[in-house]
């Protein structure tokens, strides 16, 4: 019976870093889906303004749908595990969060005061 009970808690030991690893990679799967959610939402505010001859020096929805990208990119930076991703879906995240940093950080530059 001891040998059953010892199985049991090594299986069980075997089992929770997996379920941990799984939650990780599930939250690193939605704070991409939301970055892009985010850069979606940004470009949609200032495509109107960059469109114009004349782009105003200051934009409030512009403005902080920028801050919420660059805040969350680099949130989504500081949370990757790179397990849950290849080799290649990291580099491809890589080249996206660095072309989202640049465009928030353009339009900070242009609509923040």
């Amino acid at each position: 019976m001891k040998m059953a009970w010892y199985v049991l808690g090594c299986c069980v030991l075997l089992i929770a870093p997996t379920a941990a690893r799984s939650d990780a990679c599930t939250d690193l799967q939605a704070s991409i889906a939301k970055a892009t959610a985010l850069r979606n939402e940004m470009q949609r505010e200032a495509a109107p303004l960059l469109s114009t001859t004349q782009i105003p020096a200051h934009h409030q929805g512009v403005c902080t749908a920028a801050q919420n990208l660059r805040n969350h990119v680099i949130t989504l930076l500081n949370l990757g595990d790179q397990k849950c991703l290849s080799e290649e879906q990291q580099k491809s995240l890589a080249i996206s969060l660095e072309a989202s940093m640049k465009d928030a950080d353009s339009n900070i530059g242009l609509f923040c005061p």
